[in-house]
């Protein structure tokens, strides 16, 4: 089935896409990594627990 250029345009996709999905689950996890090293960070300073 070949659709022409007007109709083309008429076609309405899905709101979300696997790549918008990915995109989100990958900045999540970025920003839970973050959290983690900060939060790792400021516990080896507070208890001293670090390399001198």
């Amino acid at each position: 089935m070949k659709l022409k250029d007007n109709e083309l345009i008429l076609v309405a996709g899905g709101a979300i896409s696997s790549q918008l999905i990915n995109a989100f689950v990958r900045l999540v996890t970025s920003v839970v990594e973050i959290g983690r090293m900060i939060g790792t960070s400021i516990r080896r300073v507070v208890s001293g627990n670090y390399c001198k």
